[in-house]
């Protein structure tokens, strides 16, 4: 399915070029200002096209989802905003040169004749700086020091970037003058994007919710800055969720309406109730104990990679720090079903250890083996990466070839066990991830 959806972009991508060429591409041959004028044409709409694009990548789409998971999506919602930003800064300096030498000004008459004569510029040069700040805050380093909730609000304004982009190519989009069929392709690539979003971010979860009803029923401390929030419902039977999925999660009250939030399903799902896990790492998440039992809230998914089964006899599952919440159910359900399963649990200190009872229970149950692989025990310390050396690793789990890894945690610590697992000689095909990260 991936394979497909890569080559519907790339077709999508060569259609816009070629349209564009039989449009006004030609004239790049003109003159030095058609050739760059050309280039900035060129540029602006795959670049606006790029930004559809993420929109759909944006759109939590369950049949995307399902073709890349969301790890994969993350990454290439990532790496696809970078190249759509570029696009566009490419097609404001190019059009920007190209009408400059055209009309004998200076890049700076040129803007102000922009901005004065040109309907609908202003809008996109505000429109392009959103844009702008969008890619600056998804760097690794700023997105480090913003809060989950600040870089979620930043991210709203690219809707409002996508309007003043189209505005602003209706108004003033040379390719489009007397060429019906890329107006009706462009008008048609604009309805297919907001109505996927329409339809898996507003409907969907709407109709989800009539159906099932979704509240909380309470929220209970876990451990340390670590609280479960219990959901019931009607018929939660009929919703669909799988031990080791997660969902997206919109609470419908003063505080929180306007915010979604990817929380893991951390027991398996009963048919009566449903319990997410969270912990302590944002505005959200720090002031979750506040929600009030009754609370209604929307619901996208259930989406994860973890609910692969195939070839599951012997199963190695890896958590670090909160990445126990979708792993804790997926142990249990698949000791259930006769499964050899190990665990490896990471955690800073026994204090940060989550749901130890109820494994504890688990394994008393089922014969499942758990190591609780402790960062700092007393007054000795290890490095956090290292309990996933080969060595380590080949030590706790002397057959590890012959298991199926699920791995659930922090992006550095995943990224860590995997480059070990390659080491080791594990197949790709053995490995199974769900990253936090946004």
């Amino acid at each position: 399915m991936g394979k497909v959806v890569y080559v519907i972009w790339i077709a999508n991508a060569a259609a816009i070029t070629v349209l564009w060429w039989l449009s006004s591409g030609f004239e790049m041959t003109h003159s030095s200002g058609d050739a760059f004028n050309g280039i900035g044409r060129v540029t602006g709409l795959l670049g606006t096209y790029l930004v559809l694009c993420q929109l759909l990548l944006f759109a939590r789409t369950s049949w995307l989802e399902s073709a890349f998971g969301f790890e994969r999506l993350s990454v290439l919602h990532r790496w696809n905003g970078f190249l759509s930003v570029s696009l566009l800064v490419a097609h404001a300096v190019f059009q920007t040169i190209g009408y400059a030498l055209g009309d004998g000004k200076d890049v700076f008459a040129q803007l102000a004749d922009f901005i004065t004569r040109y309907p609908g510029l202003l809008g996109a040069i505000a429109g392009l700086g959103l844009f702008v700040t969008i890619g600056a805050v998804s760097v690794t380093i700023a997105r480090r020091k913003l809060s989950y909730e600040t870089w979620y609000y930043i991210h709203l304004y690219s809707y409002v970037g996508v309007a003043l982009a189209f505005t602003h190519q209706v108004a003033t989009g040379v390719d489009f003058v007397n060429n019906p069929v890329f107006v009706f392709y462009w008008y048609a690539l604009y309805v297919f994007v907001i109505g996927s979003l329409l339809l898996h971010r507003l409907v969907v979860p709407i109709g989800s919710f009539l159906r099932h009803r979704f509240r909380v029923q309470s929220v209970q401390r876990e451990g340390r800055g670590v609280f479960s929030i219990y959901i019931t419902g009607r018929d939660l039977d009929r919703f669909g969720a799988e031990a080791g999925q997660f969902a997206i999660w919109r609470f419908l009250d003063r505080e929180r309406w306007w915010q979604a939030h990817p929380f893991s399903i951390s027991a398996v799902p009963d048919g009566r109730r449903l319990r997410l896990t969270v912990k302590n790492v944002g505005d959200f998440t720090r002031r979750v104990h506040t929600l009030r039992p009754g609370t209604p809230l929307l619901v996208e998914g259930p989406f994860g990679s973890f609910v692969e089964r195939s070839g599951t006899d012997k199963v190695l599952l890896i958590a670090g720090g909160i990445g126990i919440a979708p792993i804790r159910p997926l142990a249990e359900e698949l000791a259930r079903d006769g499964v050899d399963v190990r665990l490896l649990y990471r955690a800073h200190s026994a204090g940060d250890l989550v749901f130890k009872d109820e494994l504890e229970a688990l394994a008393s149950r089922h014969p499942i083996r758990i190591d609780y692989l402790l960062t700092e025990q007393g007054s000795r310390r290890r490095r956090q990466d290292g309990w996933f050396d080969a060595e380590a690793m080949l030590a706790l789990v002397p057959e590890l070839k012959d298991r199926v890894v699920y791995i659930c945690g922090p992006a550095g610590m995943t990224k860590t066990v995997r480059a070990t697992l390659r080491e080791i000689g594990i197949e790709p095909a053995q490995i199974r991830t769900e990253v936090f990260r946004y």
